[in-house]
């Protein structure tokens, strides 16, 4: 797939009509309950990591925002807006942007116009591009259902000048004005840590 073009993407659909189910012999419902108690002991353990990596990260985690685009379209004209109370000038941010699609966005990629304000109304504009997608269609965001949810980072390691309220405009700068399959822009402010530069 190529970046800023359409492309077809293709799913298989699978359907049960008419198929008939074979049921299993006692040996083999024996080894299948084996299985499943195993799986179960296995998504169990995931679940407590899960929830576990999710209560560290959190911790670090100044500004956690996103804005909903009515009916899944995104206009050139229009803003997401962002107002992020930073209260520690000593420290460093990592910020990204998160960008939520669903099938019918027809892009591999999505370029952004920012626009970050600082409290003394100081203004930066930066064009980023988020990839959504690889060259042969595979969205790369996770998600469930039909969304999927992919984090671009913005700018790593980066210290304010001061505390006090930071305003972010977002608008998308692809040719198309309008576009389908955007549900939603967020924006994610987190501490620097020396463990993120490692990765």
């Amino acid at each position: 797939m190529k970046a800023d073009r359409e492309t077809t993407r293709t799913r298989n659909l699978r359907t049960a009509t008419g198929l008939t189910m074979e049921l299993p012999t006692k040996t083999e419902n024996k080894a299948m309950n084996k299985r499943y108690k195993a799986q179960s002991l296995v998504l169990a353990f995931t679940a407590w990591l899960s929830l576990c990596f999710t209560t560290s990260c959190t911790k670090d985690v100044v500004f956690d925002e996103f804005v909903s685009l009515a009916d899944g379209k995104w206009s050139s004209d229009s803003l997401a807006v962002f107002r992020a109370d930073i209260s520690d000038a000593s420290s460093a941010y990592d910020i990204s942007i998160m960008v939520r699609n669903d099938n019918s966005y027809a892009f591999s990629n999505l370029w952004l116009f920012i626009d970050a304000i600082s409290p003394d109304g100081h203004s930066e504009r930066d064009t980023l591009e988020c990839l959504l997608a690889t060259e042969n269609g595979t969205w790369l965001g996770g998600g469930w259902g039909s969304l999927y949810s992919c984090r671009c980072p913005y700018k790593s390691d980066v210290k304010v000048n001061a505390t006090g309220p930071y305003t972010f405009r977002i608008t998308h700068g692809m040719r198309r004005e309008d576009l389908e399959g955007i549900h939603d822009i967020g924006l994610v402010i987190t501490k620097h840590t020396e463990d993120q530069t490692s990765k």
